[in-house]
C-alpha cells in the first residue's frame, strides 16, 4: 500500500518538475522574443508577440507532455534578408563616416550627435488603435483616467481612510 502512495508522489513530483521546466522554457523564450523584438530590423514582422508572463495552464502542461514538438522554423525565419541588409549598410555608412570624423579629430561629437539621432528617430511614436486610451486623461473621451492610474481623489481617500477603503 505504501508502495502506490509513494508511485502517485512520484509522479505528481515528476509533473510538477516538468510544469517548472516547461514554465521556464516558456519564460525564457519571452523574454528572448522580447528582446528580439527590440531590434528595429525585427519591427515589422507580422507575428504576435508573446507576453512577458504566460498564463499557467495545468491541462495545457498535460498535453504539452503528450504531445510531439512541432516544427516552428518557419515562425523564427521571418526577418527578411533584403532588411537585415540594408540596416548592414546603414551601419557600414556610419562606421565609415566614424572613422572619418576620427581623422579629423571629431569622433567625439560624431558619436555623440549620431547617438542623439538614434534615439531621436527610435522614439517616435506610432497611431493608436480604435479605442485605446490616452496616457493622459485630458485627451480621452470624459477625461477617462487609464486603469492604475493615480488620481487627487483617490490619493485624498487613501490618506484619510487607509489604503484599502472603497469610501
Amino acid at each position: 500500500m505504501s508502495v502506490s502512495i509513494m508511485d502517485g508522489v512520484g509522479i505528481k513530483d515528476k509533473i510538477d518538475a516538468y510544469r517548472r521546466q516547461k514554465r521556464n522554457e516558456k519564460m525564457t523564450e519571452s523574454i528572448k522574443n522580447a528582446i528580439h523584438n527590440v531590434l528595429p530590423w525585427n519591427r515589422n514582422k507580422t507575428a504576435t508577440e508573446t507576453p512577458l508572463l504566460p498564463p499557467t495552464n495545468d491541462s495545457e502542461d498535460v498535453q504539452d507532455m503528450e504531445s510531439t514538438c512541432s516544427d516552428d522554423s518557419t515562425d523564427q525565419s521571418q526577418c527578411s534578408v533584403l532588411t537585415t541588409v540594408t540596416y548592414l549598410l546603414y551601419f557600414l555608412l556610419w562606421a565609415t563616416l566614424y572613422i572619418i570624423a576620427i581623422e579629423f579629430e571629431f569622433g567625439a561629437v560624431y558619436f555623440v550627435l549620431s547617438t542623439l539621432v538614434f534615439i531621436w528617430l527610435n522614439t517616435g511614436s506610432k497611431p493608436k488603435k480604435p479605442g485605446e486610451l490616452s496616457a493622459y486623461s485630458v485627451f480621452n473621451p470624459d477625461c477617462k483616467a487609464i486603469e492604475g492610474t493615480l488620481d487627487a481623489s483617490q490619493f485624498e481617500r487613501e490618506i484619510r481612510y487607509g489604503i484599502g477603503s472603497m469610501h
